[in-house]
């Protein structure tokens, strides 16, 4: 462990970890913007990112998605380190760290895994699920570390606490539609009623992460942090 905090020491000291977040946020908005330019047989308010990525220009989004993962990592370490201080509970901090690295990973792997059979699907929703669960870990665990900094203001707390918010109300349908969608019996009908708001609901959680990423970036960037 002491090796790997070295090794992001130095590099740190060569490329600043806001750098990483800012580049992952270019690559997650741009890999996503290009797919959509190259898939108009797709439309947003009626299926889900997941049949983006298996479309025409789903190679931008999930080369974007593996990218902005991949770069989230030092940039979630980065902030981590940000955020040492006396007054921050050192088990909180880590524990953000961990939330961010667990994410990041997941989000890799969702665009590595998509489509091809139904054990590839599998896999994508399922570290899909663990990326939305490991983000809402992230926005709780580090506003709560910033409220404690005094390098942080009121407005990244906010912020973050606004996007876990965000991320939990759509967990909600979520596992409602699923539910309905494995116990057909009971509320199958209800079910698709509640999925008809899904995709719309999903972008906005995949553009309030990016969003986040962009904010915090950008707030220890012009802060100098």
């Amino acid at each position: 462990m002491e090796k790997v905090n070295e090794f992001f020491d130095k590099l740190f000291n060569f490329i600043p970890g806001y750098i990483f977040g800012l580049i992952g946020f270019t690559a997650g908005f741009l890999g996503n913007t290009l797919a959509l330019i190259f898939t108009p047989e797709y439309k947003m308010w009626k299926y889900s990112i997941s049949v983006l990525g298996d479309l025409t220009g789903g190679i931008y989004l999930r080369t974007g998605l593996i990218i902005s993962g991949l770069l989230a990592i030092p940039f979630y370490i980065y902030l981590g380190k940000t955020l040492k201080d006396d007054n921050v509970n050192e088990i909180l901090r880590k524990g953000a760290i961990i939330a961010g690295i667990f994410s990041s990973i997941c989000v890799a792997l969702t665009g590595t895994f998509s489509g091809v059979n139904d054990f590839i699907k599998f896999l994508h929703g399922n570290f899909a699920t663990f990326s939305w669960f490991g983000h809402t870990a992230v926005f709780i665990l580090f506003s709560l570390a910033m409220v404690k900094n005094p390098k942080f203001s009121k407005a990244p707390v906010y912020v973050s606490y606004i996007i876990a918010g965000i991320l939990i109300v759509y967990l909600i349908p979520f596992f409602i539609t699923n539910f309905c969608n494995y116990f057909r019996e009971i509320c199958y009908s209800f079910g698709q009623i509640i999925f008809t708001i899904m995709p719309v609901f999903e972008w906005v959680v995949y553009f309030s992460i990016l969003s986040w990423i962009l904010f915090i970036s950008s707030y220890i960037l012009y802060n100098k942090i």
